[in-house]
């Protein structure tokens, strides 16, 4: 169910900023104070520094961007929302160009690897949320990003028995230009196998 809002705001975004925030409730004598209450009351959610979710009923996934970005999710994460793998996972996996980092919100855990800055942009698919748009990783991206953070993966049978471990059966359809380019551009031999392991055993389409 959405906040309630004792003020007025004229845009429906459910995100406000302190600023925002503040304007709205210039009627009030002390508006501080006021956001305080709020706070308490659980009619604001904090997400970072000057900023304050108005709508409990948005996505946590559509707020990962928004709590440290660039970023968008990716990992088991986005593994499981396209139902490769069959775990719910318990905190939000986020790849960003940034350095890595973990935050802890009233909505969830946030959890953002860092990926190099010429691999961030391919695959990346957005999630058209009518309360918040948001950035997700394609099965193709989510399983190079995976790899890339796995060791002791260097040959298309390691990536046979990885798959297994995952309980990732069937493969999802598999875009070849974004594994090709995660197989240069990531420069591991994890991913490199990957590529090698679908070519060789491609999905069907």
């Amino acid at each position: 169910m959405p906040i309630k809002h004792p003020f007025s705001l004229s845009s429906l975004d459910p995100l406000v900023s302190h600023g925002k925030l503040k304007d709205a409730l210039a009627a009030y004598g002390n508006p501080r104070m006021k956001i305080s209450r709020m706070l308490a009351a659980g009619d604001l959610l904090p997400l970072r520094r000057g900023l304050y979710l108005r709508d409990r009923a948005v996505d946590p996934l559509a707020l990962a961007a928004t709590v440290y970005g660039p970023s968008y999710v990716s990992f088991e994460t986005a593994l499981s929302w396209h139902g490769l793998i069959p775990e719910r996972v318990q905190e939000i996996l986020s790849a960003t160009p940034k350095r890595p980092v973990c935050h802890e919100t009233e909505v969830g855990r946030y959890r953002y690897r860092h990926v190099p800055a010429q691999v961030f942009p391919i695959g990346v698919e957005r999630v058209e949320d009518a309360r918040l748009p948001w950035l997700i990783a394609s099965p193709t991206k989510a399983l190079c990003d995976c790899l890339a953070r796995t060791t002791g993966v260097r040959s298309p049978e390691d990536v046979r028995s990885w798959l297994g471990s995952m309980r990732i059966d069937p493969l999802p359809p598999i875009d070849p230009e974004q594994l090709a380019a995660c197989a240069r551009l990531y420069g591991r031999p994890s991913v490199r196998s990957l590529d090698r392991f679908l070519r060789e055993n491609p999905p069907p389409p």
